[in-house]
């Protein structure tokens, strides 16, 4: 862990030992990881010291011509070990490394036959996203991202959002709307089967990415139709989700609809079916705003749910970000009061 870094870049990757370094690193990163004498039981070591080694720029030609030999291999274990190795190096290269040599790597990875291979590429997606916002760059991200969702399965799903909720507090406000999207139309779908593990797992990733998304600025739009319409079709299956998870999304919902019963029927009634009635019974001249004996309030005066409202602090941007990450926090302060 500490030799192997300082022996690929302080002496390997002298400019008299340039030769010697591609020599070496290919038997590190080929050869031993197809006889499993050394690579196999090291490999967080090799992909930190090649990470290491990638702080150079005149070593980059070295280790893409590497690794491309890696992606091109017939050999599993390679493929998935590149994969690894190219999302460890996204940090420490540019725009133009990423464009040329990480997502055409990337792309070819995930059009493998082997699952094990096309979906050990999607983390490393995530990781391109999170540190490039060039649009050519998100394009091509979000044209892997349909192909791997195409697949339909549980794993591919679940990667995928896993990936770019990661990438969300760094990413454009196109994938952030590309992603939005994606989860409305992924809550639209019943879960089939009575398999509750993939259901949780499920939920709790469109949550995490949810309260990731809640705690960025979205558009108005994108909150009405996409945001609070995946919430409420979250809720309905509640023996799916965490604790934490339903409580945060309650409060989200109320505060991204305003506060009120009515503004959140509302919402519900215009994606969910849910007939016009039950927003006119919140509403004015209902059954809610007249008193027990009959008695309509004062037209003049605020109604019971605007007083809430006043009374409530206003949302900040800080209290989101805040809140999509403490479950437990807001856990305890629930059953404080």
């Amino acid at each position: 862990m500490c030799v192997f870094p300082l022996l690929l870049s302080g002496i390997l990757g002298s400019p008299s030992s340039r030769q010697q370094l591609e020599e070496y690193l290919r038997k590190v990163l080929i050869q031993n990881t197809k006889d499993g004498s050394f690579s196999m039981h090291h490999t967080t070591e090799i992909i930190n010291a090649v990470r290491f080694l990638c702080l150079f720029v005149e070593h980059h030609s070295v280790i893409f011509n590497i690794l491309w030999e890696m992606v091109a291999s017939s050999d599993t274990s390679l493929k998935i070990n590149a994969a690894a190795l190219l999302r460890a190096l996204v940090p420490y290269t540019d725009v133009k490394i990423a464009s040329t040599h990480i997502l055409p790597a990337l792309v070819t990875l995930g059009s493998d036959q082997n699952l094990k291979v096309k979906y050990a590429s999607i983390d490393a997606f995530g990781a391109v996203a999170q540190h490039f916002k060039n649009d050519m760059v998100v394009d091509k991200i979000r044209i892997q991202m349909d192909a791997f969702l195409e697949d339909g399965s549980h794993e591919a799903s679940v990667s995928v959002i896993r990936a770019l909720a990661v990438a969300v507090p760094h990413s454009t406000d196109r994938l952030r709307e590309y992603l939005l999207t994606k989860i409305f139309k992924m809550t639209c779908i019943t879960p089939v089967g009575n398999d509750i593990e993939r259901r949780r797992e499920r939920a709790n990733v469109l949550c995490e990415a949810l309260r990731a998304l809640d705690a960025t600025d979205l558009p108005a739009m994108g909150i009405r139709d996409l945001l609070l319409p995946s919430i409420q079709n979250l809720l309905k299956d509640l023996d799916a989700l965490d604790p934490a998870h339903k409580e945060a999304l309650e409060i989200i919902s109320r505060e991204r609809s305003g506060g009120t019963l009515e503004s959140i029927s509302k919402v519900m009634g215009a994606h969910l079916g849910i007939a016009s009635s039950v927003s006119s019974f919140f509403g004015e001249n209902s059954l809610l705003t007249k008193k027990e004996g009959g008695e309509e309030h004062d037209p003049a005066g605020p109604t019971a749910p605007e007083q809430n409202l006043q009374a409530q602090p206003e949302s900040t941007r800080f209290g989101r970000i805040m809140r999509s990450g403490f479950g437990d926090i807001l856990r305890g302060q629930s059953k404080g009061q």
